[in-house]
């Protein structure tokens, strides 16, 4: 699974380059920002601390997809330990609240897919990102809750 992935984005993205890692940073970055904007808690602390968490997630996550921000890794194996934790991680959490987390990123995954054209190539708007085209699916989520 985790190798149609990489196929995907190495095929959205043939030859990557610092740009475009800090915008698939911000997009990694957005993702987490909506995950905690569906996280709550009873302790009015924790709450704010949230808010403030997903604001700034979000914040960030914009500039870098703008490209009004950017950053670079200071140290490939210590990023590269970080990445491979939250796969794990996120796993985990998927695990223990319940949800069929392997299905769902295969869900995505297929959705993702359906980004591209019948050629295998990514369909991209006038600013050069990724689109919906024609043939996209969206994920449904709903069977894996």
């Amino acid at each position: 699974m985790i190798d149609s992935i990489t196929m995907w984005h190495s095929r959205a993205r043939p030859n990557p380059n610092e740009r475009e890692m800090n915008v698939q940073l911000g997009c990694h970055l957005e993702e987490i920002a909506e995950m905690l904007e569906v996280l709550d808690s009873d302790i009015p602390e924790t709450r704010n601390a949230l808010s403030v968490l997903q604001l700034l997630t979000s914040r960030l996550a914009d500039q870098l997809k703008l490209g009004t921000a950017s950053v670079y890794i200071d140290n490939d194996i210590e990023f590269l330990d970080a990445l491979a934790d939250q796969v794990v991680t996120a796993v985990g959490v998927g695990y223990c609240a319940g949800l069929k987390i392997t299905g769902a990123i295969e869900e995505v995954n297929t959705s993702n897919w359906s980004k591209f054209d019948s050629d295998g190539k990514p369909i991209l708007n006038e600013a050069g990102k990724i689109t919906k085209g024609p043939n996209y699916r969206k994920p449904d989520l709903s069977k894996f809750v």
